[in-house]
């Protein structure tokens, strides 16, 4: 059986913070941002907490639809994709002239890893339990 539950609860309990970071300091993300690229970031925010309340919605589901949960699970390892890829372009920033900001939430290094980790456990979670039927 896939663990499809602590995979969900995995992405909860990473981008609460996350999303939190983005919705109360779009400052600490991006620092010096204009006004409408903190407008971006909190709607980024909004739509990470939406992901997570969605999560909240099948942990919690009676009866579980396991279908259900291993589609979410497996789309939701696709969305951690995206931070991995901007975690790598950090890390490699002060190599190509980028800039180098505040570390927000352990860094891109601590970025790479987590997000690395949430991919496999919901991607795989997700395979897991569609191939089941």
């Amino acid at each position: 059986m896939a663990p499809l539950k602590p995979a969900l609860l995995l992405h909860l309990l990473i981008e609460t913070p996350a999303s939190l970071s983005f919705l109360l300091a779009p400052y600490k993300q991006l620092p010096g941002a204009s006004p409408e690229a903190k407008l971006i970031l909190r709607n980024f925010g909004g739509l990470l907490l939406s992901t997570n309340l969605v999560c909240l919605a099948l942990l919690f589901r009676k009866p579980v639809d396991n279908q259900l949960m291993a589609m979410l699970c497996a789309c939701l390892g696709t969305y951690h994709v995206w931070p991995i890829y901007r975690a790598w372009a950090r890390m490699g920033a002060h190599d190509v002239g980028g800039k180098v900001g505040e570390k927000v939430l352990g860094g891109p290094v601590v970025h790479f890893v987590v997000h690395v980790v949430c991919l496999g456990a919901l991607l795989g979670s997700g395979v897991v339990g569609l191939l089941e039927g």
